[in-house]
């Protein structure tokens, strides 16, 4: 997938983790769409534990919750494919969830690398 596609399926989104991501991206955040899919039922309990764990050590996130729901509600897809933005030295990574032909953002959380008090990136 291209950096420009991505940036227009997240355009499709509402919510403050979709523009947080374009942003990162347009700011040249590296990103990385696998090959592959991942069954939706396995993705929605890795990533319900995964919330679960960030919130009890109080590591920051946007959107986790509400992607955790939104990967819920795509379960008759089957099957999802993943991507991420973002990598080391970078303020927020970012989780994304796409439909199996790829031509549409399912789910987008972040979680936060720097450690630092609850902000908007």
């Amino acid at each position: 997938m291209e950096r420009d596609t991505l940036i227009v399926l997240l355009g499709a989104e509402d919510g403050d983790v979709y523009r947080s991501c374009r942003d990162a991206l347009r700011a040249g955040y590296d990103f990385k769409v696998f090959d592959g899919a991942a069954p939706v039922g396995a993705l929605i309990t890795t990533y319900r534990r995964r919330e679960r764990h960030t919130r009890m050590r109080g590591i920051r996130t946007l959107g986790f919750v509400q992607a955790v729901d939104r990967l819920v509600s795509a379960e008759e897809l089957g099957e999802l494919l993943i991507g991420q933005v973002g990598g080391a030295g970078t303020t927020w990574f970012y989780q994304l969830f796409f439909a199996p032909d790829g031509s549409r953002v399912v789910a987008c959380f972040a979680v936060s690398q720097d450690g630092g008090d609850a902000q908007r990136p």
